[in-house]
């Protein structure tokens, strides 16, 4: 009677076939991959109330801005409803939202020569004026009819010693976005941010020029009196 080959050959001839069998499988497959994207300044000075010939006199810091729990984090947030999100796994912001917004708008402010001195931190030397606020909600929204950017932020100018609130520039904007383009929706943020940010600097300036006696101050932080 013939005999087959040793079982060792027929584990062996197995096991070759099923590594063919998954290369197969999975060989085809796009392998995928993380994209970064910035919140980008586009250096420029085309804002003429903007422009002086001299620098307001005072050394500005801005702070990072503060910014809820659930959107601190460089992945990028898609909303589907109003108590719906989630988080795109391969779509990365490359500089945290609250760290990118400080940062663009130091920028700003330096590119215009608004202040004296405008910086992100001071070490030897005390700040006249924080600029800081909160990016509320920075997010995709996404549904079967409809894509958009989605921003609501707010900034706040106040004196360093006394912390009363000089300034306050809130707003909560869309702008439509083409479905599954990241880098579309990137740029969106970003004019977004840059063009609050100049209507807020257009007030900071404003401020300053018509003179600080003569514009109301906000407290910051202290309680509202209760009547008995």
């Amino acid at each position: 009677m013939r005999k087959g080959p040793p079982l060792r050959l027929k584990h062996a001839a197995l096991a070759l076939t099923s590594c063919f069998l998954l290369a197969g499988c999975f060989g085809s497959k796009k392998q995928l991959e993380t994209s970064y994207y910035l919140i980008e300044f586009v250096s420029s000075r085309s804002n003429p109330k903007l422009i002086r010939e001299t620098p307001i006199p005072y050394k500005v810091q801005v702070l990072n801005f503060k910014i809820p729990r659930s959107y601190d984090s460089i992945r990028i947030i898609a909303r589907y409803s109003s108590h719906q999100i989630d988080y795109f796994r391969y779509s990365l912001w490359a500089v945290r939202p609250y760290v990118a917004v400080a940062d663009l708008l130091v920028q700003q402010i330096n590119t215009y020569h608004i202040f004296k001195d405008c910086q992100r931190e001071f070490l030897d030397e005390r700040p006249n004026y924080e600029i800081s606020g909160e990016v509320s909600q920075i997010e995709r929204f996404e549904s079967a009819s409809y894509s958009a950017a989605h921003l609501k932020m707010e900034y706040v100018l106040y004196d360093f010693d006394t912390r009363d609130i000089l300034l306050r520039h809130k707003f909560d904007r869309e702008v439509a976005v083409p479905a599954g383009n990241m880098s579309i929706f990137a740029k969106a943020v970003s004019d977004m941010v840059q063009e609050e940010s100049e209507t807020f600097l257009v007030d900071v300036v404003a401020y300053f020029d018509a003179g600080m006696d003569t514009l109301k101050v906000e407290p910051m932080g202290l309680p509202t009196p209760i009547e008995r």
